[in-house]
């Protein structure tokens, strides 16, 4: 199958979903961005007894975190956005890359029908996933394409 095919036919659980953390409602936000940190991860899922509540991303953290010190000890459901928009899995990889642009999120949730999380979208998962159809023209590219050393290195 071709990128072509591939973007209009392929579900969106076909891309990485794995760039984010979950956490537990009521979980310190100093404890959230620890874990975010320590994962290296820029967005946190807020769950409720398994049900997605909020998402908290580096937009929250800039909005409400930053320059308010007592703002690590408050919960993260006060911090959070409530309620986020989600992707279905079903959508396909177009659809998905057109959903989270139009709306300029840099992380989307993604639920099955049972409204179970499977991930988070990112635009550089939808990048590496296109990335993944070109491997020779892509990563066997040096640094600067056409730009070549005078010496060798070490020399």
């Amino acid at each position: 199958m071709d990128l072509k095919e591939s973007i209009h036919t392929a579900p969106i659980t076909q891309v990485d979903l794995s760039y984010y953390v979950e956490t537990e409602h009521g979980t310190r936000a100093g404890d959230v961005l620890a874990k975010m940190k320590a994962s290296h991860r820029k967005c946190a899922l807020v769950m409720r007894h398994g049900r997605l509540i909020g998402i908290f991303t580096e937009r929250d953290i800039m909005k409400k975190v930053a320059g308010n010190p007592l703002s690590s000890e408050a919960p993260i459901d006060e911090l959070m956005t409530p309620d986020p928009e989600t992707i279905d899995a079903d959508m396909n990889i177009l659809d998905a890359t057109r959903v989270i642009a139009s709306n300029r999120y840099r992380y989307m949730p993604v639920t099955n029908k049972e409204g179970k999380v499977l991930g988070t979208l990112t635009y550089y998962a939808i990048i590496k996933y296109i990335c993944d159809y070109f491997p020779q023209e892509i990563y066997n590219q040096p640094p600067v394409p056409d730009v070549f050393a005078k010496a060798r290195a070490g020399a």
